[in-house]
């Protein structure tokens, strides 16, 4: 289930530049997950930003056929502060639950730095076949729903290709790697999004590991091998930041793709 939870909330980055938020502003956000075109699970986040933070939490489930197999769901939670422009400090949890296995996941990070964190139940003992998890590799790092809170500092206009130029290091106490973004096109959301309707930028991602992955593991060179990650960000009224409103990633059994039904933003 988290694996669903991940793209649903997932891909959020935000911002505090002066004047980036002239309130309170909370997006309600409901997202749909289809592979192949079959739906399989869907998801929901609310989040809430101002100047001197952000909290959110979201919910994520499997449905249709695979619901029969698996009742899997999850959900996540996150509140956090900006600094310098980024998330500094942020107090992260997840906990999923499936026919197979419950987990739960705690992260703190401080300063950029990832000092708490714990998977229960505990996962294997290392081998030597994995990358292991240094102190370096904790550092300048975000938690996996602030990761998708996408801050535009530079003046004018937030949609400006530029944005999507970024890199997000992640650590979601498994494992720590990157999503590097760059700027593919622009293009209108959706009409079937309830609540927004403008332009949005689409990103190509690209999948970088860097510690806790196994390099022998046959999924993440094809992860990293792949070239047909994308991220279409759409901004959230109001403020200087971008949110993903639609991800589709390419699986060895086909297209799986994370799209917003609902999309709105309304001040507090």
């Amino acid at each position: 289930m988290r694996r669903l939870a991940v793209p649903a909330a997932v891909l959020f980055m935000a911002a505090s530049a002066s004047g980036a938020f002239a309130q309170t502003t909370r997006l309600d956000a409901v997202y749909s997950v289809h592979l192949t075109g079959i739906p399989i699970g869907q998801g929901a986040v609310i989040l809430d930003l101002n100047e001197s933070g952000f909290a959110a939490a979201g919910t994520a489930k499997f449905t249709g056929l695979v619901r029969m197999i698996s009742k899997g769901e999850g959900t996540s939670t996150v509140r956090g502060a900006f600094t310098q422009n980024r998330v500094t400090s942020s107090v992260y949890a997840t906990q999923s639950n499936s026919s197979e296995r419950k987990e739960k996941i705690d992260i703190v990070v401080e300063n950029g730095f990832a000092k708490e964190f714990s998977v229960l139940p505990p996962p294997p003992d290392l081998d030597r076949n994995r990358v292991p998890i240094t102190q370096d590799a904790r550092t300048n790092v975000v938690d996996p729903l602030s990761a998708g809170l996408m801050l535009v500092s530079a003046p004018g206009d937030v949609l400006n290709p530029q944005s999507c130029n970024r890199t997000l290091p992640i650590f979601d106490a498994r494992f720590r790697y990157d999503v590097v973004l760059s700027y593919l096109r622009t293009e209108t959301a959706p009409k079937k999004t309830d609540g927004y309707q403008g332009p949005v930028l689409v990103c190509q991602a690209r999948y970088v590991p860097v510690a806790g992955h196994r390099t022998d593991r046959q999924q993440v060179q094809q992860l990293a091998n792949n070239k047909e990650l994308f991220v279409w960000l759409a901004p959230v009224s109001d403020t200087r930041v971008l949110v993903p409103i639609k991800v589709s990633i390419s699986t060895p059994i086909g297209t799986m793709v994370v799209e917003a039904t609902r999309f709105r933003a309304t001040p507090r």
